[in-house]
């Protein structure tokens, strides 16, 4: 009972830090689809690729003096403030070597800002809800939403409403995944003051579990995807050493 009481209150603050606009239909952070196959899961109001590599789309609306509709999850235009993508582990487990994942971010790889094991970030217990993901191996990686001022519109099929904020491109590349592990599920947060990421950091904004999204790769895509790295991986040496 106790337990049904703390999601509760999880999800009702959940939704209140989302900041969600009623008439823009718009919450204040967004995870979709980028390019290439992606499918709405309706029951579970989750974005679904097979796809691997994997484009996912991040979005996060402007506040007013930037142009935005509201009191949002973005600050000035201009200014620096950090975003956090979260990578878990599906079903739920406690290991490390739950998955090897390339995550790239404008032109360049992120490196890992942090991992543990719970609902993240573990500083704050009213972050993300449960919503059947956690608490599992998880993985954060921290960027900027520092691209320009546009329209961004509601990632939820049928869509529906617009405003002016920001977007992000991932290009995310799955190594490995380890025993048991069936997919990879993403999560989108910022926290309190614009800052960064810390022992003592609240939530602002996050992505609510109808905007997230989840790779599950095609049996055997992820071995072949490693193999192919690696054979790349020796032919490019093999090249070099030649040159030399």
């Amino acid at each position: 009972m106790r337990s049904r009481i703390l999601l509760a209150v999880a999800v009702a603050v959940g939704c209140s830090l989302a900041g969600t606009n009623a008439a823009l239909a718009l919450p204040s952070l967004q995870l979709g689809a980028g390019s290439g196959n992606w499918t709405y899961d309706t029951s579970t109001g989750t974005w679904v690729t097979a796809d691997n590599p994997l484009q996912l789309l991040a979005t996060a609306n402007a506040t007013k003096p930037a142009g935005g509709k509201g009191d949002y999850a973005w600050s000035e235009k201009g200014t620096l403030q950090y975003a956090y993508l979260v990578v878990t582990a599906v079903p739920k487990t406690n290991s490390s070597d739950a998955f090897d994942i390339t995550v790239q971010n404008d032109g360049g790889s992120l490196a890992l800002y942090t991992s543990g094991y719970g609902a993240p970030p573990v500083s704050d217990p009213n972050s993300l809800a449960d919503h059947g993901i956690f608490d599992s191996y998880f993985e954060i990686y921290e960027f900027n939403f520092d691209g320009a001022l546009t329209t961004i519109s509601n990632t939820q099929p049928p869509g529906g409403g617009s405003g002016a904020g920001f977007k992000e491109l991932f290009n995310i590349a799955i190594n490995s995944l380890g025993t048991g592990v069936e997919a990879i599920h993403f999560d989108l947060f910022t926290v309190a003051g614009g800052g960064r990421l810390s022992d003592t950091s609240l939530v602002a904004s996050f992505a609510p579990f109808t905007h997230d999204a989840q790779a599950i790769p095609e049996p055997g895509a992820v071995a072949v995807f490693a193999i192919g790295n690696l054979v790349a991986g020796a032919l490019i040496r093999r090249f070099t050493a030649r040159k030399d």
